[in-house]
């Protein structure tokens, strides 16, 4: 990973360009709950079911939230109709709506990276309001509301940000915080809901393939795809993830990680 990383409230995501989700405390919560494993035995029928069905946001970008057709609506995201004075001076100071959409985009990772968090989200909002088909925006509503613990709608935003990328350099981190947001939410699913948590997981292992369909060598992936599969209990897969993402010089794995998982199978040769 690269750049310079900022822990936030929630420990989770780790910013580059333009984020990453950081796994420290995600982890941790796989490990100390071991009374809400998925009991993957009993779920492994299901998942071969639904691997077989077309998973994911149903609707078009354009249906899939009240915050993309409908603004103001949505009681997560604050957003409302743009000032017309607004669009034209941004759109006369960057040349046009698209690229001041992209500028205040990044003007939100700054403030998220800086803890300005309220400033992020007013960037943001501003962004989306220039241009309403800009991922960015999306991707950072996404980041903003896992923050404050809201899971599913984080997810719904960072699924339409994968929807509406067209940034072929940026997909590869997008598709992986995706894994992890749909992965963390499986973590924290009723333990009786194992239909649920199953769906959650085919998720985040759909979205880990696609990254690495794009990009084999990408080490963030194989190392949060590894902490994924052994919250799902499937440990030799993890082990193989994890040798991969160890091969790749990935960032280190949370403290504890690799030595709960040898407990669990010990490490292939």
């Amino acid at each position: 990973m690269l750049g310079q990383c900022n822990q936030t409230k929630v420990g989770r995501w780790r910013f580059r360009t333009p984020v990453r989700i950081k796994l420290q405390n995600f982890a941790r919560r796989f490990h100390a709950r071991p009374g809400q494993t998925i009991g993957w035995l009993i779920v492994f029928p299901l998942l071969l079911f639904l691997s077989t069905v077309q998973l994911g946001p149903a609707a078009a970008a354009e249906n899939a939230s009240p915050v993309y057709g409908e603004p103001g609506v949505s009681p997560s995201i604050p957003l409302k109709n743009p000032d017309e004075d607004f669009v034209s001076a941004a759109a006369a100071k960057y040349g046009s709506r698209q690229s001041a959409s992209k500028a205040f985009a990044g003007r939100g990772w700054k403030g998220l990276r800086n803890n300005q968090r309220e400033l992020a989200l007013q960037d943001f909002i501003r962004s989306w309001q220039l241009d309403s088909k800009n991922y960015q925006a999306f991707w950072g509503f996404g980041a903003i509301l896992s923050e404050q613990g809201k899971l599913p709608e984080a997810i719904e935003q960072l699924e339409i940000a994968r929807q509406l990328n067209d940034d072929s350099s940026q997909r590869v981190q997008l598709l992986t915080d995706v894994g992890i947001l749909h992965s963390e939410y499986a973590t924290q699913m009723p333990a009786a809901d194992q239909l649920g948590r199953a769906h959650r997981f085919v998720l985040a292992n759909n979205r880990f393939a696609e990254s690495l369909e794009i990009d084999r060598n990408d080490a963030a992936t194989w190392r949060a795809w590894a902490i994924s599969l052994y919250a799902q209990e499937r440990y030799s897969e993890a082990w193989i993830k994890a040798k991969r993402a160890m091969d790749l010089k990935a960032e280190p794995f949370p403290a504890g990680f690799l030595k709960r998982l040898r407990e669990k199978i010990p490490q292939p040769d």
